[in-house]
């Protein structure tokens, strides 16, 4: 490992000297070429664009800019890279996003995370510290970042509080996904692929106009499957496969002042994607006493069954069945030339379903099966109105409107074995019936209706033309209301004397209540953002911002516990230099950043209220602080790399009455974190990219890529059982095309060496062991590309 470590950061020392060095392999024909674009046509420009290699012009700030004179801390990567790269899914994002990371291995099971914070507490009505924003259409559950995005322009991730302009939430930062336009161009693009695992992949998109050059389309369908590669030993079934296909449809018109793009798409997925393997279990304390309600200790107790931890080979489930998720949008962004100034205005609806089929004991014994079902309803309007760019005042100042249903009903099904593995030793064994528990269902139904609005403005004073000042304020309004209502029902009739051991166990689960709340909160969020460019090539930036995360709604509230806790509060301050070298053929920028968050949402312990147990509230404080670290350049001879670097130090600053591990559950109620790396953050991370891309001959081209990736060892759980060792990741291809680029055959892989590693794990319970979530193993294939 340490070794592994030593190669990577040799890598991203090698890429910073190529930084500095560029001019001496620069070739006049590896110079920026101008760009040919069509008039009228933005979506031909952005094309023509990326086929040069030219600046992403970014939108971070609601307006294009190019991404060197942006005075914060952000990056980008084109979709055409990212396609060429096999990058699809939201958590690849970080083979090219610094100080980025993401979990996804379900809709329910995914958190966005930025410089090692984010996620959404394991609560459905928690939300995320890093926004997600597609075609200026801001998100607020999880799920919706869980399923691929197609046909993509770029991405850009801004690192830091963004609330003044980018919405509700960002404390941590934001990704920003933007899709290609409709263009009055016809074009026609096909994409075939087959992999590894029985793998195939297709996808079609084709755009042009409709009547004349007022109406365009675009259309866009894609599928993605796989047969899985962890196989069940109960039926044969292949897990962690891939099933999933989307459909998105676009106008756009075009008329005078008046520009309206309307987006519909439908995404789908049903996949085995809920294996997440046992690999250990405390079947002892800390201090060598027996865990005797430990999941090993019972199935060997009452079943005879020893378990494996075989990872890979340990899938023996009796009752598992496919996730099914559903995801459908529809938007609209109306943009209108005042003469000047220009109105957007942003209505979209997003709605998400999810449904899982989970064997909850991971077993081949019929236990327990549980899981959320999900379902989001979200509703948003945005207006705004922008100064023109160029003059000594910039400004935008605008509105914006959240209405969110969400219903979160954890289900857990009591079947046949169940009576067995909870009631063994507290009943006799003849009165140990099967129909005491099988049937039997205890739902915990929990209810949120979010309504937000703000009022935002943002303004840029040009002192000179070298001095500019930014400002911004954001002021919320929110009001949550939250309930949980328990109930259990179905099974069998019970005899009198056994209607209480079934009675136990659904009180052993959070037994029948109802609990409710309702709170309205209000919050300024700011900016100060002063930038000097020493000269047109070096920018140097700083900003102290503030910003607040809505308060979670518990929706796992049992009563007496919070159902709505306060919001999260986070300042920021950041300083940075970005610096444009050679000509344009290189950049270099560094970032250092600290991050002050209070009143953190975690699971705490209150020693006060011994009753309450364990509940979400507001329970730390963190800090954040490091620095970051970007570079490119543009080699000649058809080469290109691109490298970045974190350090990162994530901490608890006060974390004084956490849930103890449960090795150590037998023997204290709570343990102090204070001062203990957030779980997740590792301290060093980093990626190196090399790109080819050249005409070998008048009618043939080369093209290739290498992308290392690190992060190094971090604890997942903040306990013994959740440490994950550093790790590198390389992806690499090579094909041909067409000297046009119409026509291209590539031979690709991601994660080349097979490594093998968790992006999370799962704390032991009375049901199940210490379970991972699992990232992607090798995978390869080869992709053909038709462009007409």
């Amino acid at each position: 490992m340490h070794n592994r470590k030593i190669r990577v950061l040799a890598l991203a020392a090698t890429a910073l000297t190529m930084v500095a060095s560029a001019p001496a392999w620069a070739r006049d024909d590896d110079k920026p070429k101008p760009v040919a674009t069509t008039a009228g046509d933005p979506a031909a420009d952005e094309d023509a664009q990326h086929a040069t290699g030219q600046e992403i012009l970014v939108t971070a700030r609601r307006r294009e800019e190019k991404l060197q004179d942006v005075p914060v801390a952000i990056s980008a990567v084109s979709g055409n890279e990212l396609a060429d790269q096999h990058i699809y899914r939201v958590a690849d994002f970080a083979a090219k996003l610094p100080n980025f990371a993401a979990v996804q291995q379900n809709t329910r099971v995914s958190g966005l995370y930025v410089r090692g914070l984010g996620g959404n507490a394991s609560n459905d009505g928690a939300e995320s510290g890093v926004g997600l924003i597609v075609d200026n259409v801001f998100f607020t559950h999880v799920g919706f970042s869980w399923l691929d995005f197609v046909d993509l322009d770029h991405v850009e991730l801004v690192r830091g509080p963004q609330g003044t302009l980018l919405g509700k939430n960002t404390t941590i930062g934001a990704l920003i996904v933007t899709t290609k336009r409709p263009s009055f161009t016809p074009e026609l693009n096909l994409e075939a692929g087959y992999g590894n695992q029985n793998r195939y992949q297709i996808r079609a998109n084709a755009t042009g106009p409709l009547i004349g050059d007022t109406l365009a389309y675009r259309a866009t369908f894609y599928v993605d499957r796989s047969d899985g590669w962890a196989k069940n030993k109960q039926d044969g079934q292949k897990y962690l496969d891939v099933n999933r296909w989307a459909a998105r449809g676009q106008l756009l018109f075009q008329s005078g002042p008046v520009t309206s793009r309307l987006i519909g798409e439908h995404y789908e997925t049903s996949e085995y994607n809920n294996y997440y393997p046992g690999f250990a279990d405390a079947t002892t304390f800390a201090n060598g006493a027996v865990r005797s309600g430990a999941w090993e200790n019972k199935l060997k107790s009452i079943f005879g069954y020893t378990p494996s931890y075989k990872i890979g080979q340990n899938a023996n489930l009796n009752t598992q069945q496919r996730i099914d998720s559903r995801v459908n949008g529809l938007s609209n962004e109306l943009t209108i030339d005042l003469g000047g100034p220009t109105l957007t205005a942003v209505s979209a609806w997003r709605q998400l379903r999810f449904r899982p089929h989970n064997d909850s004991d991971l077993s081949p014994f019929s236990i327990l099966r549980a899981g959320y079902d999900v379902d989001v309803d979200q509703y948003s309007q945005e207006v705004r109105i922008a100064s023109p760019i160029g003059g000594p005042i910039e400004y935008q100042f605008g509105g914006y409107f959240l209405r969110e249903d969400l219903v979160s009903n954890n289900r857990s099904i009591f079947q046949a074995d169940s009576t067995k593995y909870f009631l063994t030793g507290a009943l006799p064994a003849a009165a140990l019936s099967p129909a005491i528990l099988d049937g039997v269902e205890y739902d915990q139904y929990g209810k949120l209706r979010v309504t937000s609005g703000a009022a935002f403005g943002q303004l840029t004073w040009h002192a000179t033309d070298r001095l500019a000042l930014t400002g911004g304020l954001r002021f919320t309004r929110e009001n949550k209301k939250a309930s949980n209502t328990a109930t259990a029902f179905g099974g069998a009739t019970l005899p009198a004397a056994l209607a209480p051991a079934r009675a136990a166990i659904v009180n052993a689960f959070g037994g029948v209540f109802e609990v409710a709340d309702e709170k309205t909160t209000s919050s300024w969020s700011w900016l100060v953002n002063p930038s000097f460019k020493l000269s047109d090539d070096v920018l140097l930036y700083a900003s102290v911002s503030y910003g607040e995360k809505s308060g979670a709604a518990n929706l796992g509230a049992t009563p007496g516990k919070p159902v709505i806790i306060d919001p999260e509060k986070s300042t920021a301050y950041e300083a940075g230099i970005k610096t444009t070298l050679a000509g344009g053929r290189a950049t270099f920028n560094v970032n250092f950043y600290w991050n002050d968050i209070k009143d953190f949402q975690a699971t705490q312990y209150d020693p006060n209220r011994v009753a309450l147990g364990y509940f979400l509230g507001n329970a730390a404080r963190a800090r954040l602080r490091g620095v970051e670290l970007e570079g490119s350049a543009k080699l000649g001879g058809g080469f290109s790399a691109t490298a970045s670097g974190s350090f990162n130090d994530a901490t608890f600053r006060s974390y004084t009455n956490a849930p103890p591990p449960v090795e150590l559950s037998n023997a204290v109620a709570s343990v102090n974190l204070s001062g203990t790396r957030i779980p997740g953050s590792s301290k060093w991370s980093g990626q190196f990219s090399l790109n080819y891309d050249n005409n070998v001959s008048d009618t043939l081209g080369l093209f290739g890529y290498i992308n290392q990736t690190y992060r190094s060892d971090t604890n997942l759980l903040s306990a013994v059982y959740g440490k994950q060792e550093g790790y590198g990741l390389t992806n690499a291809g090579i094909g041909i095309r067409s000297a046009d680029g119409r026509y291209s055959l590539q031979f690709w892989s991601r994660n080349l060496f097979d490594k093998r590693y968790a992006v999370g794990i799962g704390q032991a319970t009375a049901i199940t062991p210490f379970i991972k979530v699992l990232g992607e193993t090798r995978t390869f294939g080869t992709t053909a590309r038709a462009r007409f």
